[in-house]
C-alpha cells in the first residue's frame, strides 16, 4: 500500500509518496501553492492513503531543513530506484554529488557518468527525477549558464538556486 504525507514549505505544499512495508520513498512532488491541486496530483499517481510513518516524517523534516538553508543527503536506502536503469541511477547519483550552493551543467554530469556526449540523456533522466530536492536536479543548468527546464518551472528553479546562494 502506498501512502502520502503532505507538508508545507516556503514555496508551497509538497508531498512524499511512500510504501509502508518495506518502507520506500516512491516519489516526491514539488511545491505548489494550491493544496487541492497537489492532492489531485497525489491521487492521480495511483491508489494512496494519507498516512504517517516515522521514516516519511524524517524525509519531510529533511526537506524542511533544506528550505532553512541546511544541506541534506538523499536517504539512498529509502529511495525506490527499481524502475530506473543503472545509467539513470548513475545520473541521479552524480547529481546528488553536486555540493549545496554549486551548479553543474548537463554536460558536466554526462562526463561524470562516463558518457560525455549523452547530455540530452542526462537532461531526460534529470527531468524524470522522482526525488526532487532530495536529489537536487535544480542544480543542473545548461552549459551556456541558462537554467534549462525544471519540473516545478523556471521560477521555482531560480528560487531554489537563490536559496542555496544565500
Amino acid at each position: 500500500m502506498a501512502c502520502y504525507l503532505i507538508f508545507t514549505t516556503p514555496l508551497g505544499h509538497m508531498a512524499v509518496i511512500y510504501r509502508v512495508t518495506p518502507f520506500a520513498v516512491i516519489k516526491i512532488l514539488l511545491p505548489g501553492q494550491n493544496k487541492e491541486d497537489l492532492v489531485k496530483a497525489v491521487k492521480a499517481f495511483g491508489r494512496q492513503e494519507s498516512g504517517f510513518h516515522n521514516n516519511a516524517f524524517t524525509v519531510k523534516e529533511s526537506i524542511i531543513d533544506y528550505f532553512k538553508g541546511k544541506p541534506i543527503q538523499p536517504p539512498w536506502e529509502w529511495l525506490e530506484m527499481g524502475s530506473l536503469t543503472k545509467l539513470q541511477q548513475s545520473v541521479l547519483a552524480s547529481t546528488a554529488d553536486i555540493p549545496y550552493g554549486e551548479l553543474r551543467s548537463y554536460k558536466d554530469i554526462a562526463i561524470a557518468v562516463g558518457r560525455p556526449r549523452a547530455y540530452r540523456f542526462v537532461g531526460t533522466a534529470i527531468a524524470n527525477n522522482p526525488f526532487p530536492i532530495l536529489i537536487p536536479c535544480h542544480r543542473v543548468i545548461r552549459s551556456d549558464g541558462s537554467f534549462g527546464r525544471f519540473g516545478g518551472g523556471s521560477d521555482m528553479k531560480r528560487k531554489l538556486i537563490e536559496l542555496e546562494a544565500g
